[in-house]
């Protein structure tokens, strides 16, 4: 089959691989003149690693594993901490940080080039039951047999094959960076999120003495974004890295977004179309599951895809309702704790190690569709 692939995110490439080691014809459109290098660094947690495993893509050579989940107070108490080295060997596969320029590049680099195309912004999709159309902005056009949205939470290919609202916001914010570091934090093998009354941080090593932090606060639209300035003064006080961590990061590292989250749809398209990642269920990074779900539907949508031939809507169907379960049980948790982000811990008492790492397993297990037997 011709496949066509709207973005050339982490789902778009990811999905490309997939159907073109499946033997289909993919060609990728990404309306930026080359791959965006952009977006700090993503968790690849087991279900994501495991994806891409099965995809043929390996991070070995890229970012830092993690050992350890640690969550503590702003003043340093320890509430939890999860054995991510147990979790690895329960789950089979790793979880790695690593700056997202790397992972797409990784995704990118097992493609053929003639399958990228930059520069192409898809204005418009036509849906017959023989084929699909899309138009773009500089006037050309791709004609194919299946469409894929992975255009991003912003997707013109949502907006054309199923109409309905954009993702909503949430009444968060992240202020976020990739920062080269001499914290010992930034060398380990140790993920470490702070958690306050109003506020919430956290802070992952993502390879060769990079670190990704972030800060979340409550932000509403209109409201101006936090100067650099404006947390040095709001986490004042704060528990180790946070100052240190402050007194490192320059202007230039500073970025920000605010959280969104999706409805997400019971059918994700036409009888030749469908969508995955942001394009459909776009989430607050609460769990840091979103780039880990997208590796997910990217690599089921592959797996549906392999054999068909003829008429796709029943293996599009069939992708879409395995998904949706999986992605609404993470999307519920992640708007879930996002929103408990404001309840004071002071009285929350240590949870011991192994029940956190247990549930963690069970977390990963539970809103996993790689991590179990594909049904026939």
């Amino acid at each position: 089959m011709r496949v066509l692939v709207i973005g050339a995110g982490i789902g778009g490439l990811a999905v490309a691989k997939g159907l073109i080691d499946a033997g289909h014809d993919v060609a990728v459109f990404e309306h930026a003149d080359a791959l965006r290098d952009g977006g700090a660094a993503v968790t690849v947690w087991s279900n994501g690693t495991a994806a891409l495993g099965q995809l043929g893509v390996t991070l070995e050579d890229v970012g830092r594993p993690l050992h350890s989940l640690k969550s503590i107070t702003d003043t340093g108490r320890l509430l939890w901490e999860a054995d991510l080295a147990d979790v690895t060997e329960r789950l089979g596969s790793p979880t790695i940080e690593t700056p997202r320029r790397l992972l797409t590049g990784k995704i990118a680099a097992a493609l053929p080039a003639h399958a990228l195309h930059f520069g192409r912004r898809c204005i418009a999709v036509t849906e017959t039951p023989e084929r699909v159309i899309v138009d773009f902005a500089d006037g050309t056009s791709a004609e194919g047999d299946v469409l894929i949205g992975a255009d991003g939470q912003r997707s013109v290919v949502r907006r054309e094959v199923l109409g309905g609202s954009p993702a909503r916001l949430t009444g968060w914010a992240s202020w976020q960076g990739l920062t080269r570091s001499e914290l010992p934090v930034a060398h380990g093998h140790q993920t470490v999120n702070i958690a306050g009354r109003v506020a919430h941080c956290g802070f992952i090593p993502a390879g060769d003495g990079l670190l990704h932090w972030w800060f979340d606060l409550p932000w509403r639209e209109g409201d101006t974004p936090l100067s650099l300035r404006d947390l040095r003064r709001m986490f004042a006080g704060w528990a180790d890295p946070v100052r240190p961590l402050l007194a490192e990061v320059g202007p230039d590292d500073l970025g920000f977004f605010p959280h969104i989250r999706h409805v997400v749809p019971r059918v994700w398209g036409g009888a030749r179309s469908t969508l995955l990642g942001d394009a459909v269920h776009a989430m607050p990074p609460a769990v840091a599951q979103a780039a880990n779900q997208t590796l997910e539907d990217a690599w089921l949508l592959s797996h549906r895809l392999a054999e068909v031939e003829g008429a796709p809507e029943e293996a599009l169907r069939a992708y879409e309702q395995e998904r949706r379960s999986r992605v609404l049980k993470v999307s519920r948790t992640a708007a879930f704790t996002s929103a408990q982000r404001s309840t004071p811990l002071q009285r929350v008492g240590r949870l011991p190690k192994w029940i956190a790492t247990r549930s963690q397993v069970a977390s990963l297990r539970s809103g996993s569709t790689v991590l179990r037997p594909v049904p026939a």
